[in-house]
């Protein structure tokens, strides 16, 4: 679902280039990016950009003639604060990365999912998105993903895996990806890769 309703966001935002389609690597993309910018491209879908080692991809970037704008899609009804976390990850990376931002919408549908699948892109309503424009929030949030950023990059240089047991954290905002190696690993006959 998350793919058909970029693709009709593609439709409502018309006439931009589809940087994924470029490459698939994605310091590619981030370099076609770059490129295509300088090249006075006004609309772009999946803009890539790498800052601090955090890359990011823009569902739809847009240029006006004050600055550029971003419009992150999301197939749902609703605007979750996860969702307004990664909206201000995504301004960090773009901003740090040499693009300022006047302003950054988090996008969510404005029907039903179930109605929106059956949409083609030549009947979509004009209120088809309700827009959440995130732009202070991205702004403030700055300093702290810039902390948390820090924070990640230390744990990855350790020299061996965190001492921690699984619990909720594993599973919050969404399950992580290694939780089944990690309760493998706190199992009592393997204690002995878990220092205290």
């Amino acid at each position: 679902s998350g793919h058909k309703v970029g693709d009709l966001a593609k439709s409502f935002f018309k006439g931009g280039i589809d940087v994924s389609l470029i490459s698939n690597s994605r310091a590619v993309l981030a370099q076609e990016t770059k490129k295509l910018i300088e090249n006075n491209a006004s609309i772009l879908y999946e803009a890539t950009f790498v800052y601090n080692d955090v890359l990011v991809m823009a569902d739809i970037l847009i240029k006006e003639e004050d600055g550029w704008i971003v419009y992150e899609i999301k197939s749902g009804q609703k605007i979750s604060d996860t969702n307004r976390t990664d909206a201000s990850l995504q301004y960090y990376v773009i901003n740090g990365s040499g693009l300022p931002i006047k302003q950054f919408f988090l996008t969510c549908l404005n029907y039903p999912r179930e109605e929106v699948m059956k949409m083609s892109a030549e009947e979509i309503p004009n209120d088809l998105f309700l827009f959440e424009d995130v732009t202070n929030l991205c702004r403030e949030n700055n300093s702290s993903i810039d902390v948390k950023i820090k924070e990640l990059k230390t744990t990855l240089a350790l020299p061996s895996i965190p001492n921690l047991k699984t619990g909720d954290h594993c599973k919050s905002p969404y399950q992580c990806e290694f939780i089944g190696y990690c309760e493998k690993q706190n199992t009592p006959i393997n204690e002995g890769l878990f220092h205290e």
